[in-house]
């Protein structure tokens, strides 16, 4: 007899069997797994979101995956699109090929019917070979990912730095972004309201009071280890686990190299204080923040791209990858 499938989308009251799903479903990178643990809050990073739908499909009513999309605005080629995020997805081993990651892409493409985007997009890590093998047969793979810088909050702790900022500093907020990341694919240029939505979505997490500015710099974390934990190990080792802070917005102007800097020693001394082990912040290799960067960075994390319902755009590579930490 065969298993009767089922997808149906998630609430808040599902959040300890989201999480649990997540647990029993590891990352595989060649012979490293990761376990991300959503802890007693599922929802978390969804809520930093525009418009998220999570999905849970059962298999006999036996919680089997969870499948999770998000549409938001972007820019591909300088025009302003939506972009569909397609993320977190999980299958239990036990449940793997058995149809159930089609059944949950069948079933959301049916829920997003009416709320349509230009394209989907995902990243997947190179050495991630069941994410692989299930992208292999989408089109437009971009000829270069983003790239994950990553800095040890012990090594790099500061002296406090900057100030938070208020919604009265929006167009300054704003301003510096826009420079910082001007030309980048998939970033859409921030205006002082949509800052304001974004900083005032879920402000418990991430706020005014999480993006400190200085002077033409400007730097903001969402404390990501406070709501989910990262347990990793290599082969049959022990697993090790990991806590970890995401930058969400950066930026400076000319000349304010050095507060930016300050800023994020500031936020690894703040971070460190608090137990989280590293801070996580995408620069594109082409972007002179990268430069500025990298010789800060204990390591480095590069993923694949793809943008099915678009082509890459000729010339993207030297412009650069933007990715919102928000949407990873």
């Amino acid at each position: 007899m065969s298993a009767r499938v089922s997808v149906r989308i998630a609430t808040e009251a599902d959040a300890a069997l989201l999480a649990e799903v997540e647990r029993r479903s590891p990352l595989v990178f060649g012979e490293r797994q990761l376990v991300i643990d959503r802890g007693t809050d599922y929802f978390a990073a969804a809520r930093l979101m525009e418009d998220v739908t999570v999905l849970l499909a059962e298999v006999d009513g036996e919680p089997a995956a969870v499948y999770c999309a998000a549409r938001h605005g972007a820019a591909i080629g300088g025009r302003p699109i939506t972009a569909t995020y397609i993320h977190h997805a999980r299958v239990r081993p036990e449940f793997q090929r058995m149809g159930v990651g089609r059944a949950c892409g069948d079933a959301m493409t049916e829920t997003l019917k009416a709320r349509p985007s230009d394209t989907t997009y995902f990243y997947i890590g190179p050495e991630n070979a069941t994410s692989q093998a299930f992208a292999k047969a989408a089109t437009n793979r971009w000829s270069f990912g983003p790239v994950r810088l990553r800095f040890d909050c012990a090594a790099l702790a500061g002296a406090p730095a900057g100030r938070p900022s208020t919604p009265a500093d929006a167009h300054t907020v704003a301003a510096i972004l826009n420079a910082t990341h001007a030309g980048e694919e998939m970033f859409l240029p921030y205006t002082a309201e949509s800052l304001r939505a974004r900083l005032e979505r879920a402000p418990a997490q991430y706020g005014w009071d999480r993006l400190w500015i200085d002077d033409g710099a400007v730097l903001g974390l969402w404390p990501e280890g406070e709501s989910l934990s990262t347990r990793a190990r290599v082969g049959a080792g022990p697993w090790h686990e990991l806590r970890d802070g995401a930058v969400l917005d950066y930026g400076y102007i000319a000349g304010a190299e050095p507060r930016f800097l300050a800023l994020l020693r500031a936020w690894c001394g703040w971070s460190a204080k608090r137990g989280m082990t590293e801070l996580g912040l995408f620069a594109s290799e082409s972007r002179p923040a990268h430069a500025l960067l990298a010789p800060l960075a204990a390591g480095a994390s590069a993923m694949d791209f793809w943008t099915p319902g678009i082509a890459e755009p000729a010339g993207a590579k030297g412009r650069g990858l933007y990715t919102d930490a928000v949407y990873f």
